[in-house]
């Protein structure tokens, strides 16, 4: 562990294996330069140590240094060297206790390492069917999608044939990679939270459709034309979004969709269907508060239900009405 400038210790570890499969894909995730404990840390252990780990630990806390070396450590930790990943092997569903010895008085929590992240994977919509034009808010849970624990992360996925891509974007929206961003999940332990794919015209016209927003401003059309980008709410949350800042979606209905018509999303093998529907209006008017004759320039309340208007469930949206 390395103390920070804030006074806190921290320490990043991850499990040898998977980060073993991570280097030995190749692309789209770099844990840094690889090194043992017994040589970085001047430790007897021999476990196997990730240096300069920025691809995973992107909003690492600066640690005081002297002469450019992590006060401390000596020569042995340069300050470009941090942050670091110490790498252990770990026994499915074993235990894992971190300790802290403070003065005599051991502080210590109690993790249990699970190899199912089908299990803690899941998706959800906003709503259950949708007028056309509406946008169509998407949630998907996924522990293995939450890599870095410092930092929101983003994936962005060619839901046609289900590609994935790590950090395509950063979380500002921002081009942050290229094709060698691309992930192959199945290496990686993902099992089918991996998968993502989404039907756009099951029934040979067009439902769902994809827009630009604040979530990925750059070109993504070397990667594929039916492109979403999903963006971690906050770090170590491993929840996952399609809506941006601005409370608009990346997938919306198509303005000529057709009622009956269904949209497919699948995520985990677990499909969504997104139907659209044309709803019924109605308009009231409260005559309660103008006795017994409505005079002239005496106002009342009108009161509009058409769900046909309420393209945003996230926003308030204002109609303008003219004679």
């Amino acid at each position: 562990m390395a103390q920070a400038g804030d006074g806190s210790w921290y320490a990043y570890f991850a499990a040898k294996d998977k980060v073993d499969d991570a280097i030995a894909e190749g692309k789209g995730i770099s844990f840094g330069i690889t090194g043992t404990a017994q040589d970085l840390l001047t430790s007897n252990l021999d476990d196997t140590v990730y240096t300069n780990a920025t691809g995973v630990v992107r909003q690492s806390k600066d640690l005081p240094t002297t002469n450019n070396n992590v006060v401390g450590f000596g020569a042995s930790l340069a300050e470009e060297q941090w942050p670091l990943i110490q790498a252990f092997e770990f026994a499915v569903d074993g235990s894992v206790t971190i300790t802290y010895s403070k003065g005599g008085n051991p502080q210590s929590i109690a993790l249990t390492y699970l190899d199912d992240p089908d299990d803690y994977a899941g998706l959800t919509l906003d709503r259950d069917s949708y007028p056309p034009g509406a946008d169509v808010h998407m949630t998907i849970t996924s522990m293995s999608h939450n890599i870095d624990p410092t930092d929101e992360d983003s994936w962005t996925y060619e839901t046609i044939n289900g590609t994935a891509y790590y950090q395509y974007f950063d979380e500002n929206g921002a081009p942050s990679r290229t094709t060698e961003g691309r992930i192959n999940t199945d290496k990686l332990n993902f099992d089918d939270s991996g998968s993502f794919t989404i039907i756009t015209d099951p029934n040979g016209k067009d439902v769902l459709e994809f827009t630009d927003t604040n979530r990925d401003q750059g070109d993504a059309s070397n990667i594929g034309t039916n492109i979403v980008t999903i963006l971690e709410t906050q770090p170590n949350s491993g929840i996952f979004k399609t809506t941006d800042d601005a409370d608009n979606s990346l997938i919306v209905i198509a303005d000529d969709a057709k009622r009956g018509f269904t949209g497919t999303i699948d995520f985990a093998d677990n499909p969504k269907s997104v139907p659209v529907r044309n709803y019924p209006g109605s308009l009231t008017m409260d005559v309660s508060g103008i006795g017994g004759t409505w005079n002239g320039g005496e106002t009342i309340n009108v009161t509009l239900d058409d769900g046909d208007l309420n393209l945003n469930s996230l926003v308030d949206q204002d109609i303008d009405i003219t004679n």
